[in-house]
């Protein structure tokens, strides 16, 4: 079998709803179905797909596909990737040779990966040579068994030595630039110079099959105006939106557990696993995004945040907590006592005991919150009881279920004393004033409006069986109703059974899925009705076109 055939046999075999259902929950609408976007945060539905077609459109961001863009979307991962992954879901074996003539993206990516792995030899040989580096491993409890177990590394105290290590190794300039340890430098020379020297370097592990691919330098040499961490630009192979630190080592432990430990820090996950909290993992060089919440989502549902306790890491948690919430998960909030972060208080073996018992009564954010909320403004004054309600009702708009928005109303009825009617009115009164009492429909979050004559297109292609002998009959008729050429040539192709070029199959899937969602009825009368609805508008607007046109062109012939 060949490649073509084999990928047409597997999009055959998968049903697209069921891969959807794994990233998002699905609703009727038409003859399709409608989600909230897998691939971003939204509070309304914007994500459409056809089980006629299998295909999936986005509204919210213009694009569409079958079931390989989607996991390629999704998953990150390359066409070759998606093709496996699905493979093995459909429990189908590739063909011999299967992508050799696939593009380079496979081969790019090995190359760095091959290039990774030679410069974790170089950064495990400084390690043994540095003095400084191994000083400030003991210094941070940073064991022997620690430095093998996690490939910990020392870039070294020359400037380009990694780069000249790589390229006598065989690794040309652009290939060390494309992966990031080094940089072509824009002065003088303009010779490769390395991206981490004089730091303590942890190499950053994709999930799937813990390819390194990329590295977070630690400043240990106190060099003024150095950050103080310093990651791998994005690659062919690594994105910050979508690598969590550790979760290669801890998908299973989460898996099991059925919750994830989230931590700020590289060092607070290294120490976290290494005292047998094995469901910890941090994110790499970036804030908390709704990529790395959607990626865990799908073994858990349960998070434990436990960021730093300065003022950056409780502004982080409430975002955190705020996340989770719009994405239905169940966050807890896991507070440390007397230290800066999880790393620093397991740096003492004592307090492992302690961490488990915190992990066992941690409650759940929204208890949490409540808590702290009642204690910070409610003091007996109406001013506190305000303040409270609207710092609550912040988080509490959020929550989905209405059993657990009533659990919470009698619980703020009690406490404040007041009748649980007038809470529910104030709630209500806050979420009229925030704008978040919408009935929940399909409206695209990012709104778009398709015109009449696109939207007519899309309700004869959806229905070109029915009506294709019509519009071929009454051609020279109805064609000129279309005043847009684009539209107008569109159809002319239809017509002519001329196949559309992939741009235009793009746009056309679009105005298709859009007319799917509204007309669920294929009845052969409404569809007559409807489709007599769509020629007497484009008349009258042909013959409004007609007098303005007409009028402009008095308004010349008088000047």
């Amino acid at each position: 079998m060949d490649n073509s055939r084999f990928i047409e046999d597997l999009k055959h075999r998968i049903d697209l709803l069921e891969i959807v259902k794994r990233y998002t929950s699905i609703k009727k609408a038409g003859r399709n179905y409608v989600a909230k976007s897998p691939f971003r945060n939204e509070r309304t539905p914007s994500f459409s797909i056809s089980p006629e077609k299998q295909m999936w459109y986005d509204f919210g961001s213009s694009e569409g596909g079958d079931v390989i863009s989607l996991v390629e979307k999704t998953e990150n991962m390359s066409f070759l990737e998606a093709v496996e992954f699905l493979a093995e879901f459909a429990s189908l074996d590739l063909p011999e040779n299967f992508g050799e003539n696939m593009g380079p993206s496979r081969e790019l990516k090995q190359d760095i990966f091959d290039l990774h792995k030679k410069a974790t030899e170089f950064f495990a040989q400084e390690m043994q040579k540095s003095e400084i580096a191994q000083k400030y491993c003991k210094n941070r409890g940073i064991t022997i068994k620690i430095i093998k177990n996690w490939n910990l590394g020392f870039g070294g105290l020359d400037m380009d030595g990694l780069g000249k290590y790589l390229l006598k190794s065989g690794f040309s300039e652009a290939q060390i630039a494309e992966s990031g340890v080094g940089f072509l430098r824009s002065f003088g020379d303009k010779k490769i110079q390395d991206r981490f020297w004089g730091r303590l370097i942890i190499p950053l592990c994709e999930p799937r099959n813990s390819e390194i691919i990329g590295f977070s330098g630690r400043e240990i040499l106190d060099r003024e105006k150095s950050a103080k961490y310093l990651n791998s630009p994005e690659n062919p192979v690594y994105h910050k939106s979508s690598t969590l630190f550790g979760f290669d080592r801890a998908k299973e432990a989460i898996r099991e557990l059925d919750n994830v430990i989230l931590v700020e820090g590289n060092f607070d996950v290294i120490f976290a696993q290494e005292a047998g909290f094995k469901n910890t993992v941090a994110t790499c060089g970036t804030s908390l995004t709704d990529e790395h919440l959607r990626m865990l989502k799908r073994i858990t549902k349960n998070f434990y945040i436990a960021f730093d306790n300065d003022l950056a890491g409780k502004k982080a948690t409430l975002r955190s907590v705020e996340m989770c919430l719009k994405l239905e998960l169940n966050p807890f909030i896991v507070e440390l006592p007397k230290v800066k972060d999880f790393g620093e208080f397991l740096e003492d073996s004592k307090n492992i005991p302690k961490l488990k018992e915190i992990l066992k009564t941690t409650i759940n954010a929204m208890d949490y919150l409540f808590d702290r909320f009642l204690k910070k403004y409610v003091n007996g004054s109406l001013e506190g009881d305000k303040k409270f309600l609207d710092a609550f009702f912040y988080f509490l708009k959020l929550i989905k279920r209405p059993i657990e928005v009533d659990d919470f109303i009698k619980k703020i009825a009690e406490k404040l004393a007041r009748p649980k009617n007038i809470i529910e009115a104030e709630f209500q009164k806050y979420l009229v004033e925030n704008q978040r009492f919408n009935k929940e429909k399909f409206v695209p979050e990012t709104v778009i409006r398709f015109s009449r004559e696109e939207t007519f297109l899309g309700f004869l292609l959806i229905n070109w069986h029915f009506f294709a002998e019509t519009i071929k009959n009454q051609k020279d008729k109805i064609i000129p109703l279309f005043l847009d050429p684009k539209i107008k040539q569109l159809l002319l192709k239809k017509i002519a059974e001329i196949d559309y070029s992939k741009a235009e199959e793009q746009e056309v899937l679009a105005w298709e899925m859009y007319c799917e969602n509204l007309y669920e009825d294929n009845n052969k009368e409404f569809l007559k009705n409807e489709f007599m609805v769509f020629i007497d508008l484009l008349k009258k607007e042909k013959t409004k076109q007609e007098r303005l046109q007409a009028a402009a062109d008095f308004r010349n012939r008088i000047k």
